[in-house]
């Protein structure tokens, strides 16, 4: 079965999202469905999915037909507080932090004021398991009126096809977020004790702290499983971060809009 976990075919253009629904940190309008014109694709290449699908994840309550072809329900939980002392932050594989060299892993290129910030999971429910499919890092409580994707230093959206993104790559199954600061620290932490990053359950994440520098890693599942997982930088109509959004890439893609023939 073909999975959006297998074949990442992203927009690479800002997808505007309409409404006004505030979801409490960040607030995000609810999305409209717009979808990238398909005079910006190749002749037999689709946008399946946008930012602003990940975005109606976090309305508790709201149902999600999953890439699996079943319906679930989405429910959100508190995940903790990421401190970010210098505002610059990192998501990566926590396995790879004892080579963080030579895996490239490297904050994003957008930064935001050093502070805390709450960090939210989206959780999809089926009757016998329950998957993270999206997790927010919010920043500014105001509306995201554009979308773009993250980028690490070296990353030039120039150098990907229509359809490609640059991903967060994971080996087991788990995404960590912390402050660059910490690192170095985190990287020793994780080569000391390979167990200290270890999520067992969706709804129960993990988090380390790094006292010297006063911040933390909060670690979570990432939907199926292992893969790449795109980050999208949400902003607001001053351009200002509003929110960081890691899309699992659980859902299946949104109807292709149809136009009805003449009577």
């Amino acid at each position: 079965m073909w999975s959006r976990r297998q074949v990442l075919r992203l927009a690479l253009v800002p997808v505007a999202v309409g409404g006004g629904a505030i979801l409490g940190g960040c607030s995000m309008y609810q999305p409209s469905g717009t979808s990238v014109p398909s005079a910006s694709l190749g002749p037999e290449e689709t946008i399946p999915w946008s930012p602003g699908q990940a975005a109606e994840l976090f309305r508790p309550g709201s149902r999600h037909l999953l890439d699996s072809g079943e319906w679930a329900t989405a429910t959100t939980l508190p995940a903790g507080v990421l401190h970010l002392p210098t505002g610059r932050l990192v998501a990566a594989d926590p396995s790879w932090l004892m080579s963080w060299e030579r895996s490239g892993i490297a904050p994003f290129t957008a930064t935001v004021p050093p502070g805390s910030y709450p960090l939210t999971l989206a959780l999809v429910e089926r009757p016998e398991d329950k998957h993270v499919a999206a997790a927010r890092l919010a920043i500014r409580d105001e509306p995201v009126a554009a979308w773009e994707m993250a980028l690490r230093p070296g990353q030039d959206l120039g150098t990907l096809r229509d359809g490609e993104a640059f991903t967060v790559g994971v080996d087991v199954a788990t995404i960590a977020l912390f402050d660059t600061v910490a690192l170095e620290a985190m990287a020793r932490r994780t080569e000391e004790d390979p167990d200290s990053y270890y999520v067992d359950q969706a709804d129960r994440p993990v988090e380390l702290h790094d006292h010297a520098s006063d911040a933390n890693l909060i670690a979570f599942n990432t939907g199926w499983g292992d893969g790449g997982y795109p980050v999208w930088i949400g902003r607001t109509t001053t351009g200002a971060v509003a929110c960081f959004v890691i899309d699992m890439a659980m859902l299946a893609p949104p109807p292709t809009p149809t136009s009805s023939s003449p009577s």
